[in-house]
């Protein structure tokens, strides 16, 4: 048994195979772009000797910099459209529902972090948001 078990036809949340996997490994890179995104900002704060010889300039903004790759980065975009999913399906359980979908937690570990519902309810909440950010992306 896979996994990752995708919704049948009969469920009001079904996608396909294909698009199922596509969003469940979407999710899954979440953590990866938070951490490149946060890489990129702490590069601001060190003085980088690449060249034969380092330059001062009053024009220079190290701040601004970093912030103009963190925003030309599509990975800050990739994560917003999934903040914004999770967000609009959660139903006050946004922690959770993060936890499951883009960290890999099962339910039972869900459980021992203290979810506030069952299991029904969970999984229910996920296939929603599989189903919506199919739509998102």
């Amino acid at each position: 048994m896979s996994k990752y078990r995708e919704p049948s036809e009969k469920s009001k949340y079904y996608v396909p195979k294909e698009d199922y996997l596509t969003a469940v490994h979407y999710s899954l890179r979440y953590p990866l772009w938070k951490e490149e995104v946060d890489t990129m900002a702490d590069t601001s704060k060190a003085i980088t000797y690449d060249k034969d010889r380092v330059q001062s300039s009053p024009d220079y903004d190290s701040t601004f910099e970093a912030a103009v790759r963190i925003v030309e980065s599509d990975k800050l975009h990739k994560m917003q459209i999934i903040d914004d999913t999770i967000r609009l399906v959660a139903e006050g359980m946004d922690y959770y529902l993060r936890l499951g979908v883009c960290y890999g937690l099962t339910f039972d570990q869900l459980k021992g972090k203290g979810i506030p519902c069952e299991r029904d309810k969970y999984y229910l909440i996920r296939r929603r948001y599989i189903y919506e950010l199919v739509k998102r992306i």
